[in-house]
């Protein structure tokens, strides 16, 4: 977006991977199948924080989120800031409710790209399970990249070991989706998101 669109306040282009999130709950049952992941209800999206914007309107665009996703019945919502300069939008809903949770997550996308504000997001994030152990899962879906890559940090075995990835879990969840999602095909850009929802 141009010096010009931003002073009369004309959007930014959507993302490449907008609408791709919506992808995901069909997806699902193929990741299950192959290694037994099965959602947690739990999810977020990740978003670079803005100094106010053109006349206030990055912080107009989080309220309409919070309006447009307010917590009540089997929906929990919440924002949080770190001082890094990134913000999550975190939404839980019932496990056995997947679309519902990827339908919060993607208009909590798509209202921050329709206020111009699509190149800030850095990503969506949804958790998975395996029965009762403590190996984690998350699907990454990097909408400026229009693709998606797993994310499994290794359950610590001690403070020294919070932060370990268990890669044959990520290349076993890549492989179950490759035929389902736009995987991303460089490892070297499947970045850990430790401050996801769950973690």
């Amino acid at each position: 977006m141009g010096i010009v669109d931003a002073l009369l306040g004309r959007p930014a282009p959507a993302p490449p991977g907008a609408g791709l999130l919506l992808a995901l709950p069909a997806a699902a049952p193929a990741l299950e199948a192959a290694t037994g992941f099965v959602p947690t209800g739990e999810g977020g999206v990740c978003h670079r924080l803005v100094e106010g914007g053109a006349f206030g309107a990055f912080g107009r665009a989080r309220r309409e989120v919070a309006r447009l996703l307010p917590a009540g019945g089997t929906r929990r919502t919440e924002t949080a800031d770190d001082p890094h300069g990134w913000g999550w939008t975190r939404v839980t809903r019932p496990p056995g409710d997947f679309g519902g949770l990827v339908a919060d997550l993607h208009l909590v996308e798509a209202t921050l790209a329709a206020a111009g504000y699509g190149r800030y997001l850095l990503c969506s994030v949804a958790r998975f399970r395996r029965g009762e152990g403590l190996q984690r899962l998350l699907l990454v879906h990097a909408p400026v990249r229009g693709a998606f890559y797993p994310f499994a940090p290794r359950p610590p075995d001690g403070p020294q070991d919070s932060r370990r990835r268990n890669n044959l879990v990520e290349t076993r969840a890549r492989d179950a989706l490759a035929e389902h999602l736009p995987m991303e095909p460089d490892t070297a850009r499947w970045f850990p998101v430790w401050d996801a929802p769950g973690l």
